[in-house]
């Protein structure tokens, strides 16, 4: 059966890859044979924010779930009852394969990318299970074990720990019936996918059957310095200037949402919607990524009281603290959270060098590069990667990687030929569906 298992595994790389040269390179689409609309990686990567579920399902449910992981968690000072660790079920009738999705840094269980994703392999008879990102306030209050998020090693761990006990209560509750289990992370997703596939190689007791990696960072330290110098644009706006900058973002957004994901024009014309120049999208991509992590610094300092953040927080003032936590920079909480509390628990020779070789993906590489189960797919276009990170990521993978020309960081997961590649990608787990 595990000979079996694997020829369908290989089969699934042939057939994903199948202009792949006999050599055993990664796919390299052209521009000319890939008509993506936007040539702007800056302008793609922004089509993210108008990602959205429609909220159901032809042939299924949505069902949302609450999970205690860790007790004690539920009690924290301004935190009540928000210990639980929170996910989607989309749930199919019959027996079907599951796939979980783990969203980008920031992101709950409810992130639009995430739910647009989950209803794609719904759509396309899978189980899907949505968990919110390691690195989410969710995550780091519920099911984090050390409650600072940032050491991707550990924090795989964890993750693979929430999968099993999440695994359990769809059975017990749902008698959901699984056939085969598949794995898709977006972004930080995809690192922490790519150190489960290692996680699970050695301990099996999910059995992960296939994984792809979309848009995952190689070099982490140098992926925050990149979110860090496009959030302080923002110093050369006026505080009004911000507002409303971000106002007007705002409400572009919303003024799309309203239409539904499947019009023909939902997508169309973005860059023309939008009007805003290349540094002010940079500042807006930023901030978000910023904000994410903030609302997770915001939750670390109810719970563990570091003093990173020194707004006053009480019943009746929240928001300047959660304000101020949405505004510290990445790095610092690298630098002045995070290593000081690795050291304090276990690791006295922690640095920030160290932290970046356990976390990156290269710390996994090896593994990665023997695994046959892992795929990629990526944007040679991407401003979190650079050129030698793809050139790694391409000798890593070899003919499990396709590598898009266009497409921003996650821009062009709506786009038809990536949705086709993705569901490509896990349609060997349905059999002979």
């Amino acid at each position: 059966m595990q000979q079996r298992g694997l020829l369908i595994v290989l089969m699934a790389a042939v057939t994903w890859s199948l202009s792949v040269a006999a050599d055993t390179v990664a796919t390299r689409l052209e521009p000319a044979s890939y008509p993506y609309p936007y040539d702007d990686p800056y302008v793609a990567t922004t089509t993210v924010a108008i990602m959205k579920g429609r909220e159901s399902l032809l042939a299924g449910d949505i069902l949302d779930r609450r999970l205690i992981i860790l007790t004690g968690r539920d009690d924290t000072h301004l935190l009540e009852g928000m210990g639980a660790l929170r996910y989607r079920f989309y749930r199919q009738r019959g027996p079907a394969p599951l796939i979980f999705i783990v969203p980008g840094v920031g992101s709950t269980a409810y992130a639009g990318s995430a739910a647009y994703m989950a209803e794609l392999l719904a759509g396309h008879g899978f189980h899907v299970v949505v968990l919110p990102s390691p690195f989410s306030w969710n995550f780091a209050l519920a099911a984090s074990a050390a409650g600072f998020p940032g050491l991707v090693r550990e924090d795989s761990k964890d993750l693979y720990a929430a999968m099993q006990r999440v695994l359990g209560d769809i059975k017990a509750h749902y008698q959901a019936k699984i056939r085969g289990i598949g794995m898709l992370g977006l972004s930080q997703g995809a690192l922490y996918a790519a150190h489960i596939s290692q996680i699970d190689s050695l301990q099996r007791s999910i059995g992960l059957d296939t994984y792809l990696l979309v848009n995952p960072p190689v070099d982490v330290l140098a992926t925050i310095g990149k979110i860090d110098e496009m959030a302080d644009l923002g110093r050369d706006f006026k505080a009004g200037q911000k507002r409303n900058l971000e106002d007007y973002a705002f409400g572009t957004a919303a003024k799309a949402m309203r239409q539904d994901t499947e019009a023909p024009g939902y997508f169309a014309d973005w860059d023309k919607r939008l009007q805003l120049t290349p540094k002010q999208m940079k500042y807006l991509i930023g901030k978000a990524f910023r904000s994410a992590v903030g609302d997770t610094l915001y939750v670390i300092e109810q719970a563990y009281r570091p003093g990173l953040l020194k707004t006053p927080v009480s019943w009746g003032y929240r928001s300047g603290r959660l304000e101020e936590a949405r505004e510290h920079p990445v790095m610092r909480y690298v630098t002045t959270g995070l290593i000081p509390r690795l050291r304090q628990f276990g690791d006295s020779s922690m640095s920030v060098e160290a932290l970046n070789e356990n976390s990156s993906l290269k710390y996994v590489g090896t593994a990665l590069a023997g695994n046959s189960k892992v795929f990629l797919m990526h944007n040679r276009d991407d401003f979190l990667v650079s050129a030698e990170d793809l050139e790694y990521l391409e000798g890593i993978f070899r003919e499990r990687a396709k590598i898009y020309p266009r497409g921003g960081h996650l821009g062009n997961l709506w786009y038809s030929v990536n949705r086709q590649d993705i569901v490509g990608v896990f349609r060997h787990m349905q059999g002979s569906r």
